[in-house]
């Protein structure tokens, strides 16, 4: 809480102040200044009165119990309870408490001086803050890590765009969408059919909580035609289409040549062979004729070898034909193969689906994200990365925030909680496929916890680089 040092001198300065203006004015500026001079001391009275309030609530708060930290919110799907786990694991003597109560009921505790750190998602809202600040509470947040969703489709394909409202995302998916063609959001004219991960995986439920609005999300909020995977894996290849359809599509071309290479060989073939046939044909005839002309037995057995050798070039044309055709059943079974493989493969260009940054980031060679911006273009066309998703600017993202005050962070435990926890969040956000801080921003904050910086206390309204607070460090309060 900041001292109120100008109490007593402000009074004093206003109305010497005053007295000095009456001194050197007419009359009737002498009831104008007068006036005003009445005016600025019923302010400084009542500022003084409000701030002694603000103390006398502030007195009023209860005390925290000594080695204990008590936080509440949701953490649920966030980091901390793995952060109590490893902080206990340190052999601390310190006892982290954790309640279940929800965001808003965490704040309320948290601004009445019942707890020490808020688990939220969300930042403090204004009217959350103003409670904190109507009992001398100034309010300190800390993130933790972040996570995002990334709508994407196939690297390859292109429907026309690469950028999405978030309300244009909300239409695609929510139930009841009429949209089947991404024309219908000012894209090419390419069936849009729409996939995602099942009600099981954490993605589900984040995208249903953020985007669909949906405090308890499930497969009714969602369109009838939603093609659910059990696994991130499964959602991939339904945008991208199986591995195996994609190497074979890609040699569609190649295996064509081949076929018709092998098709023009078996006819060539084939028209030896017919050749071949016709010349017994005509030998056998000739032969016949010799016997009937009663040739000389030379001639005769002329005519009987022309047949043996037809029929030996015939059957050799047949062996050779068998052989090239066989080649062609194989060549064409490939292609067909790659045919149908191509056309599986054409078929996912308009498929969309979303999935967590942290898989989007292992496949990102495969999958073509769209940039996401807001209906009113506060934020435009953002790109999913991981400074866009920390820095909160990607509208896809959340932030992992823990909310605390500057009285909880003159607790020991309270600090040594926290400093085991920014520890820790790197590891826990890769253990948890949550997008980790960049390695400066964890520093930044544990320099809050260690006193060699003052923290950057919370004013919503204001930017959000805010500069350090004025006064002391942070320090053990013997009366907690």
């Amino acid at each position: 809480m900041r001292a109120p040092h100008t109490r007593a001198v402000l009074p004093a300065v206003l109305l010497a102040a005053a007295v000095l203006l009456a001194g050197c004015s007419d009359d009737g500026g002498e009831q104008a200044t007068a006036v005003v001079a009445r005016q600025q001391a019923a302010q400084v009275e009542a500022e003084t009165s409000e701030q002694e309030a603000i103390e006398r609530r502030n007195a009023a708060l209860p005390g925290r119990p000594a080695g204990v930290v008590q936080l509440d919110g949701t953490p649920g799907g966030s980091l901390t309870p793995a952060a109590s786990d490893a902080f206990r694991d340190t052999g601390t003597s310190v006892t982290v408490e954790a309640g279940d109560n929800g965001e808003e009921v965490a704040f309320q505790e948290l601004c009445a001086g019942e707890i020490d750190l808020v688990d939220s998602a969300r930042p403090i809202s204004r009217a959350e803050w103003d409670v904190c600040r109507s009992v001398g509470l100034d309010v300190v947040q800390l993130q933790i890590a972040a996570d995002a969703v990334v709508v994407a489709i196939k690297s390859e394909s292109d429907v026309g765009g690469d950028c999405l409202t978030t309300e244009q995302v909300r239409d695609i998916y929510r139930a009841g969408s009429p949209i089947t063609s991404w024309e219908q959001v000012g894209l090419d004219d390419v069936p849009l059919v729409v996939g995602g991960p099942d009600a099981d995986n954490n993605a589900f439920s984040f995208f249903g909580r953020n985007v669909l609005d949906a405090p308890q999300p499930g497969m009714t909020n969602l369109r009838s035609d939603y093609q659910a995977s059990e696994s991130d894996q499964g959602s991939r290849f339904f945008v991208v289409g199986d591995d195996e359809d994609e190497r074979l599509a890609r040699e569609y071309a190649d295996r064509a040549r081949v076929r018709d290479a092998a098709r023009s060989s078996l006819v060539t073939r084939q028209q030896v062979l017919d050749d071949a046939q016709d010349e017994v044909e005509a030998a056998w005839r000739e032969r016949a004729k010799g016997i009937a002309d009663r040739r000389s037995p030379a001639d005769q057995e002329r005519d009987r070898q022309r047949v043996r050798d037809a029929v030996a070039a015939r059957d050799d044309a047949r062996a050779d034909r068998d052989e090239v055709r066989a080649t062609w059943a194989r060549v064409r079974d490939r292609f067909v193969q790659a045919r149908d493989a191509r056309r599986r493969d054409e078929q996912v260009r308009g498929h969309v689906a979303y999935f967590r940054f942290s898989y989007y980031e292992l496949f990102e060679d495969q999958l073509r994200p769209f940039e996401i911006t807001t209906p009113a273009g506060e934020r435009n066309c953002i790109f999913p990365s991981q400074r866009t998703i920390t820095s909160g600017e990607y509208p896809l993202a959340r932030q992992l925030l823990i909310t605390t005050t500057t009285r909880s962070l003159q607790r020991r435990e309270v600090r040594a909680f926290l400093e085991s926890y920014l520890g820790d969040a790197d590891r826990l956000a890769e253990d948890t496929q949550l997008v980790p801080l960049p390695e400066a921003a964890v520093r930044t904050q544990l320099s809050w916890l260690t006193g060699d910086a003052q923290p950057v206390l919370v004013s919503p309204g204001e930017e959000a680089a805010l500069e350090p607070t004025a006064g002391p460090a942070p320090a053990e309060n013997p009366a907690r």
